[in-house]
């Protein structure tokens, strides 16, 4: 064998031989930890999502139920206000578990003498382990019409 290309093959010993196995040993250690970043990534950003859609459906909620509608009372704004969160809610909220996650939809008691109609809604979010029974809510205040 020519003393130049022997020069550049590794040189094969036992303590090169018993390293074959770490970068599997190394895997093992950083894959748990890894996995659970990701799902956690993914848990917060499902719940930022339904944050969002029950924001934007108290503002259905409390326009629904500010708009002018002749001869209404504090029933009506309070329905109208209610059926609309719950209709922008529908099927849009993401939840991991067998049945969709309904709002619960709160008024203010007396919004005809208060001018102002105040929308808020809340749902328990159930993520995958991490942020699990987590509360989310939004609340929209608008001037009646």
């Amino acid at each position: 064998m020519r003393a130049d290309i022997a020069m550049l093959q590794a040189p094969t010993t036992e303590r090169t031989q018993s390293q074959k196995g770490s970068v599997l040993v190394e895997f093992a250690f950083i894959l748990p930890v890894f996995l659970t970043l990701l799902f956690g990534v993914i848990t917060f950003s499902i719940a930022m999502y339904n944050k969002t859609v029950l924001t934007m459906a108290t503002r259905e909620g409390a326009r629904a139920g500010a708009k002018y509608v002749a001869n209404r009372t504090n029933a009506t704004t309070i329905s109208n206000a209610s059926t609309a969160v719950t209709n922008a809610c529908g099927n849009n909220l993401i939840t991991f578990g067998a049945t969709a996650m309904t709002p619960t939809v709160t008024t203010n008691a007396n919004p005809m003498s208060d001018k102002v109609l105040t929308v808020t809604a809340s749902v328990n979010y159930t993520g995958l382990y991490i942020f699990s029974g987590l509360s989310i809510s939004a609340q929209t205040s608008m001037r009646l019409e």
